[in-house]
């Protein structure tokens, strides 16, 4: 028999996790002659993969954090690069946290490591900081984009790209289409408004005020309007004593439901946007930063938009309240707009369905896709 190959792989945080195990599942699906090694979570530990440290030592998020922090972080670093030049896998595969991986990849080139480096997960240089894609040219192997777009983007750069799609696309394909939201929890035909402010707590505390004074002004004009709100368990409370009257969820299930069963949402900019559109729900998009990081941001932004469906589809589909324009009487017109204007909710219908189309293309399933060109590399 001949010997197995090697698969290393880095994932810094849940997403990379869950991305990581998909790969390791279909790999061994395909070619039980391999191993692998590296940093994963406990998605990727339920599979033959044993994390080298825990994967929370990488699960750090925001400035002051890391560098509190920089020491261990740098001395994870130089271990994943070490370990990775004595094992000498057959192929290393570094799922998001840019941060952390492109250091990785930038060192195992600088030791002249020979075997191919796959990047999972484009970091947004293509909204700011575009001199980045050079640098990833020259450190990684190939690139697995989850956005259309990108792919031109990072190919114009000198980096090899495959379009594999975004991990949401499967799990709203795989929906049980039998279970109903609406019956589950006794909504009937009653319009449901989906309020998603964000995942962390700042963004959460930034973008209530605004909603909860425009909330109080929609339910006067549609009373019998249900307010979901899909958020963590750790926000259950603080949700719920903001709007007593809202429904709380925090099953991803109910969440994915929800999504296909609700009439409008207004969401904080980020995935949860790509998950509403590719659920065909309209829309009106949020985002308020605090005034200094808003002064820098504004000022190195390179796009036109914040939302991903107007990137998507490179035009103003979907209303986006940024900063100022994010206040109570935006938020109502552009709620109510989706709900009584029957122009405004069939235009941003239709612009939806090409949204879906575009992003979904023949990827049904992207770690399949991803999982096809990894064994290209692998028969090399």
């Amino acid at each position: 028999m001949s010997k197995k190959k090697l698969i290393y792989l880095v994932a810094g945080e849940p997403s990379g996790d869950f991305l990581g195990s998909e790969i390791i599942s279909n790999l061994i699906k395909s070619n039980s002659n391999l191993k692998f090694d590296g940093v994963g979570g406990a998605l990727m530990q339920n599979h033959d993969f044993k994390s080298i440290f825990p994967m929370s030592d990488l699960s750090i998020m925001g400035i002051f954090p890391v560098l509190l922090r920089i020491n261990k972080l740098l001395k994870r670093i130089n271990q994943v690069a070490d370990d990775i030049i004595n094992k000498k896998p057959d192929l290393v595969i570094l799922i998001d946290s840019p941060d952390f991986n492109h250091r990785v990849a930038k060192k195992l080139k600088k030791k002249s490591f020979c075997s191919p480096i796959i990047c999972y997960v484009a970091p947004t240089v293509w909204a700011w900081r575009q001199n980045r894609a050079k640098s990833m040219s020259k450190n990684f192997d190939h690139l697995f984009s989850l956005l259309p777009f990108e792919k031109d983007f990072f190919i114009k750069h000198g980096l090899e790209t495959t379009y594999v799609g975004h991990p949401v696309i499967s799990k709203l394909n795989n929906l049980e289409k039998k279970d109903s939201f609406r019956e589950n929890y006794n909504l009937e035909k009653k319009p449901v408004l989906i309020f998603l402010p964000g995942s962390r707590q700042s963004e959460i505390k930034r973008h209530i005020k605004p909603f909860k004074e425009a909330y109080i002004e929609i339910k006067k004009k549609i009373p019998d309007l249900i307010l979901a709100i899909p958020t963590e368990e750790k926000n259950h409370r603080f949700m719920k004593d903001q709007f007593n009257d809202s429904l709380v969820i925090t099953d991803e299930r109910d969440k994915f439901q929800l999504f296909r069963e609700a009439n409008v949402a207004c969401a904080a900019s980020g995935t949860v946007t790509l998950e509403l559109g590719l659920s065909l729900i309209p829309m009106v998009v949020i985002y308020k930063l605090d005034f200094f990081t808003w002064s820098i941001v504004s000022r190195l932004a390179k796009v036109r938009f914040i939302s991903l469906i107007n990137l998507v589809l490179n035009k103003k589909s979907v209303e986006e309240l940024v900063q100022t324009d994010y206040n109570k009487q935006n938020v109502v017109k552009s709620v109510l707009d989706l709900f009584f204007d029957k122009n405004v909710f069939e235009n941003q219908i239709n612009d939806l369905k090409k949204f879906k189309e575009i992003i979904e293309g023949d990827n049904k399933n992207p770690s399949e896709v991803a999982t096809n060109k990894i064994l290209e590399y692998l028969k090399n």
